[in-house]
């Protein structure tokens, strides 16, 4: 290839420097390992505030105000459903156009995104101040002397989310660039500024207005960075929401389309359960509820880390033809979500009373409903990578239906377990957790054979057969533990992962990690030994 080159006497200088210069790989697979890793790392805010915050205000507040925070969250949660999709769009089309070297359409992309998204900012705004004037007339009885408060906490929530819908596009730039290390040291910096200001609050004798007061406060900050960082990491981006095309905002709403279906399945199932809570069982009962439903979503939560880094990485393999790639990577990517989500869901679903009693106190405490909801969501954390890779390629409109149709399924049983039969939290969580199972185990398998051409068999594999195979003896020291050892549970589960833990982090350096990361971590374990 050199020879050639240098027979042409008239090639430039710096077309030859070019040529052999190694061109970064703009679909960002050099770079999915350190930003799964990071948005890891990050996401362990989040976290730690998740087991801090709720303990902190069931303390100095109560349960019952525990649960009207909660109850504030599943009201905003529904506004939601106004941005959803955008931001993906921007995020898809942004590293498409990148990998084409279009920076052009970037700009249009983002330009059109802010201009729709500005509108949807203020709607959401608007819908604010309406719910919490209608607040009283819906809730009051319910929520009794708890309403006004109730209604500003609505409010400042309210507010946050117009904020992030407006500017929301900005998240897309920088992921589209795959700049997640940067999104993510912004996301969970501002969120532990806003935890610190919470705790503060909490301390300081304040109530749950102040909290919502000072969560707003953090994400005033956390937008103002993302505006800001957003040019930085896509040199040649120029935004002027008021010179938006039509033509590309039809292709974003075209895309945000697909991506709305699952976002409102989602919304619909998770926001309706905690409002039916409320009305049929009063607000205690939905703290209750909410903290096995919050382990079970950080859980969740890391395996979506993992996999919503494939979207714009699956778009830019799609507009370079490398489709060979993308079968490989969904399947790689699938092993991993089921060896990471596996000795979660495991530990869940064994020592989740115990666990629960431990962080929140005894009247939390209950094995039945963390098990079920852990392993309710186990398929779906499964299939996660298979779902954001469907999302970069465009082609996830019918998996997104088959999740409204599970999330319309969970909400009609919960009323008819609530209505007609009466029925306490334990139904409500068969109820979540039945119609999950029957699209991630049964429906999106297949709908993906037909849709990239795997094979089922290729899919099991990666997915079910080989993570089993690696975790039993990890799942057999905690339920030998659980089961045999009859002392106290936190002792169990202490024995149960210091001896399976130890076998489980051996196989999984013999057989699961990739060579990329154990070369890396055979670099920086010399070095602490060293420096220590």
């Amino acid at each position: 290839m050199i020879a050639t080159v240098t027979e042409k006497p008239d090639t430039p200088k710096d077309t030859l420097q070019s040529a052999d210069k190694p061109q970064p790989d703009v679909s960002g697979r050099d770079r999915l390992i350190s930003n799964v890793l990071f948005s890891w790392a990050a996401h362990l805010v989040f976290f730690i505030a998740g087991f801090i915050m709720p303990r902190m205000i069931d303390n100095h507040l109560g349960q019952e105000l525990l649960g009207i925070w909660d109850f504030g969250w599943s009201l905003v949660g529904y506004f939601s459903l106004i941005q959803g999709g955008i931001n993906s769009s921007v995020n898809r089309y942004v590293a498409r156009y990148r990998a084409a070297d279009d920076m052009a359409s970037v700009s249009d992309t983002v330009s059109s995104g802010l201009c729709v998204m500005g509108l949807a900012g203020v709607l959401v705004l608007g819908l604010t101040i309406g719910v919490s004037l209608l607040m009283p007339s819906w809730f009051g009885e319910r929520l009794a002397d708890n309403i006004r408060e109730a209604q500003w906490v609505f409010f400042y929530l309210g507010i946050s989310l117009a904020i992030d819908t407006a500017l929301g596009p900005f998240i897309g730039v920088l992921t589209g660039c795959h700049s997640w290390k940067m999104h993510n040291l912004i996301k969970s910096g501002s969120h532990m500024v806003s935890v610190a200001g919470m705790i503060i609050v909490l301390l300081a004798g304040g109530n749950l207005v102040n909290l919502a007061q000072a969560y707003l406060a953090g994400q005033v900050v956390s937008y103002a960075m993302r505006v800001v960082c957003a040019y930085r990491a896509c040199p040649g981006l120029q935004v002027n929401p008021f010179s938006a095309r039509r033509s590309t905002i039809k292709s974003i709403f075209a895309f945000r389309g697909k991506i709305l279906i699952p976002a409102i399945s989602v919304i619909f199932a998770t926001q309706t359960t905690g409002v039916l809570i409320v009305a049929y069982l009063g607000p205690a009962a939905l703290a209750l509820f909410a903290r096995p439903l919050a382990l079970t979503h950080h859980i969740s939560t890391f395996v979506h880390k993992l996999a919503f880094v494939l979207t714009p990485t699956a778009s830019s393999l799609q507009s370079t033809g490398n489709h060979k790639e993308i079968k490989a990577l969904l399947l790689k990517t699938v092993g991993y979500a089921s060896h990471l989500s596996l000795p979660l869901v495991l530990v869940l679903t064994v020592f989740g009373g115990p666990i629960l009693q431990l962080w929140m106190g005894k009247e939390y405490a209950g094995n039945l409903l963390p098990a079920i909801l852990a392993i309710g969501c186990l398929p779906e954390m499964i299939n996660r990578p298979l779902w954001n890779i469907l999302v970069g390629l465009d082609a996830h409109g019918r998996a997104g239906l088959a999740q409204l149709f599970a999330s319309i399924a969970s909400v009609t049983l919960i009323v008819l377990f609530l209505e007609v039969f009466d029925s306490n939290l334990v139904a409500v969580a068969v109820a979540v957790a039945c119609p999950r199972l029957v699209v991630h185990v049964f429906y999106l398998p297949l709908y993906v054979r037909r849709r990239l051409n795997i094979h089922l068999r290729d899919y099991l594999t990666h997915a079910i057969l080989r993570p089993i195979v690696h975790i039993s003896p990890f799942a057999a020291c905690l339920a030998g533990t659980r089961f045999l050892l009859n002392i106290n549970p936190l002792i169990e589960l202490a024995w149960g992962l210091a001896v399976g833990g130890t076998i489980l982090v051996v196989i999984y350096w013999r057989y699961v990690l990739p060579e990329r990361l154990k070369v890396r971590l055979s670099r920086i374990l010399p070095a602490y030994r060293s420096a220590t």
